[in-house]
């Protein structure tokens, strides 16, 4: 039996809950932009408003987090990496209220921080 969307009496109230819940979160951070090169990867977050002491960066080999320390709340975006980094090898600017962060690709397992 097909279920008419229409005749959800919570559909609405779903969205508004998520809409709601992303705000407190503090979701305050762009959409990140990954770039796969052959022998490294380059990860482009735009952090507006954002001092260069407010920004942590953590990497295990094959995530990414970025943590932005504001008040009240702190923002962190993960980011799943499309390829094993050396998580030792990160290199970061931050200018302008754009970080980047480029990490060496790898596939030996002592490079990688959870192995």
């Amino acid at each position: 039996m097909r279920r008419n969307p229409d005749d959800d009496p919570f559909g609405d109230r779903f969205g508004e809950l998520n809409d709601m819940l992303s705000g407190m979160a503090g979701d305050e951070m762009e959409p990140v932009d990954v770039h796969k090169y052959d022998d490294e990867l380059r990860v482009v977050a735009d952090i507006p408003d954002a001092s260069q002491k407010e920004i942590e960066i953590q990497c295990d080999g094959r995530n990414l987090a970025i943590r932005v320390a504001r008040d009240p709340r702190p923002v962190v975006k993960r980011v799943d990496l499309p390829a094993y980094v050396d998580d030792q090898s990160a290199e970061t600017t931050f200018n302008n209220g754009i970080l980047e962060v480029t990490l060496d690709r790898t596939t030996d397992p002592a490079n990688i921080g959870f192995q």
